[in-house]
């Protein structure tokens, strides 16, 4: 299902694992950006980020970052990768490119995947040589009874 992206979206929040390389390197990423509408990162394991989203915590952000939209909806995984793209003034065109019926349910895969092993990735990316990361890389599975449809190859 296509994302409604408005531009009456003033603001998005983003919860992220503030234990994670790859996630800590995406936000710094991301608020470096030229900003299209207000961003606010928060790593959930924070009192602040718990204030914020009461329910934050029920939603299990330690499987996937949750963006929350307009301090109401809030969508993980692809959808809200897809809104950190529209987020961003420059990237804009990409997130509507992304949020295609062919393109959605491939990020979706893709967002489960690197989800899935992103604590694994960030070990690799941040504290080991390129040789090394090379061969773990290839030995990174995919759980397919957890993919939405039983399917995940890529």
């Amino acid at each position: 299902m296509k994302l409604k992206l408005e531009t009456t979206i003033q603001r998005i929040e983003v919860f992220y694992d503030g234990h994670c390389g790859m996630c800590s390197s995406f936000v710094e990423w991301l608020v470096a950006q030229e900003r299209a509408i207000e961003v606010v990162c928060l790593p959930y394991q924070t009192d602040e980020a718990v204030t914020a989203f009461p329910e934050l915590l029920e939603l299990k952000p330690e499987r996937e970052m949750i963006v929350r939209i307009d301090g109401e909806d809030f969508y993980r995984g692809a959808e809200g990768w897809v809104w950190c793209l529209w987020s961003c003034a420059k990237y804009q065109d990409v997130s509507k490119l992304v949020n295609t019926r062919m393109l959605l349910p491939m990020a979706k895969k893709v967002c489960y995947l690197v989800s899935k092993n992103r604590l694994r990735v960030s070990k690799l990316l941040f504290g080991k040589k390129a040789k090394a990361v090379a061969e773990e890389l290839h030995q990174l599975e995919v759980d397919q009874s957890e993919c939405d449809d039983g399917k995940c190859d890529l």
